[in-house]
């Protein structure tokens, strides 16, 4: 399933690159993650729970970075599963930072997502709409962030 989105931050491209790259940061921003590590500065483990319908799952992950061309873009490679190993998670994410003027940042994400085991069970549709009700929330958390620190 590919996700994309693309958002305007109200910061410039160096701030908003600052904050994508800094984990504590970023924690919040994230819709159910309550832990992240680094292990080095180009893998983390982290730990995020989510609702798909009536189940909820909480996925221990790590994340790679597999590029990154600051301040511009960063790809991500994201493995990992739920506790009781029932579902598994596989995902790359894209982001670019596009300056718009010194004072303006367009974020755009894309991620092609793969879940398989009981989540992956759930229609298409309802997947989907999880999954843009969770960018959105992201998108608002970090937006926020970024343009009141």
């Amino acid at each position: 399933m590919l996700l994309e989105e693309k958002f305007e931050v109200r910061a410039p491209r160096q701030k908003v690159w600052s904050m994508l790259r800094d984990p504590q940061k970023m924690m919040p921003c994230i819709p159910g993650c309550e832990q992240i590590e680094a292990l080095d500065g180009s893998n983390y483990t982290a730990t995020v729970s989510v609702s798909l319908g009536p189940i909820k799952a909480r996925f221990l992950l790590h994340i790679a970075i597999e590029d990154e061309q600051p301040p511009e873009s960063l790809c991500t490679a994201v493995s990992g599963e739920e506790g009781s190993r029932a579902s598994q998670l596989r995902a790359t994410n894209k982001m670019r930072l596009t300056e718009i003027d010194s004072l303006t940042t367009e974020v755009y994400y894309a991620s092609e997502l793969a879940l398989t085991g009981r989540l992956g069970r759930f229609g298409l549709g309802m997947m989907k709409k999880t999954m843009q009700r969770l960018m959105a929330q992201f998108q608002q958390t970090f937006t926020s962030l970024v343009e009141t620190s």
